[in-house]
């Protein structure tokens, strides 16, 4: 009898970290982090916070105001922590955003049904989530604000005090940006990644395609069949 009781405790609580509905007093959370939680209202809080009848952040117990952005990035929308980056996507001053993330994620399989479904929590507990766009290279990341409230680069626009300095082949981003007295800021690599900036900056006798992969485009090469993808440099 004592092992059953235990069971259905146990039971009990997982079922209240993450409830199956959001309707009401109940509500779904992240569940991820070992440490925090987010709800579907915007409600930030630690584990011990958590309301586990309802999986609702208490919001008597919790410190951080609600749609929480205090480790994100005003510019960029990237936060420090995953569940800082759920909270502050729910954002009301976010609803701009978010609405042209989800349009324009409504094709990958990964978003489709939060999309259609217009349901803004578990889209951006998937957007949050380190994607192949956070990193440089391997398990290198662009920036500690890896957490980003929209899957793809929205706008390729730079702030009016960053310029894009070109370098030598084989030189460092650093390298580069330290010979001009500048000083090399990995968040925006992404946003100049692109065809337009690279012909603007490499002029180059073929042209330049997009290719597979966040670390893509490239030029092609004058001398490889252009039909053929990969063939570049």
């Amino acid at each position: 009898m004592a092992a059953l009781l235990i069971l259905m405790a146990m039971m009990g609580l997982a079922a209240g970290l993450e409830p199956s509905s959001g309707s009401g007093s109940v509500c779904r959370n992240t569940v991820q982090g070992p440490k925090h939680v987010v709800d579907d209202q915007g409600y930030f809080c630690s584990v011990d916070q958590v309301d586990y009848q309802t999986g609702c952040c208490d919001t008597k117990k919790v410190t951080e105001p609600r749609w929480s952005c205090r480790s994100c990035e005003a510019e960029t929308k990237c936060c420090d922590h995953y569940e800082n980056c759920v909270s502050c996507c729910l954002n009301p001053s976010n609803d701009e955003l978010r609405n042209t993330a989800m349009a324009a994620s409504r094709d990958k399989k990964t978003f489709a049904d939060a999309v259609k479904r217009k349901d803004s929590f578990e889209f951006c507990r998937a957007s949050c989530r380190t994607s192949s766009k956070s990193t440089v290279h391997g398990n290198a990341y662009i920036s500690e604000k890896r957490f980003c409230l929209s899957p793809s680069i929205l706008s390729n626009t730079l702030p009016a005090d960053v310029a894009v300095t070109v370098g030598k082949q084989g030189e460092s981003c650093a390298e580069v940006c330290s010979s001009v007295g500048k000083r090399c800021d990995t968040r925006y690599i992404t946003s100049i990644n692109t065809c337009e900036v690279l012909q603007k900056n490499f002029p180059c006798k073929n042209t330049c395609e997009k290719n597979y992969g966040h670390d893509q485009p490239a030029y092609v090469s004058a001398q490889s069949n252009t039909e053929m993808f990969g063939a570049s440099v």
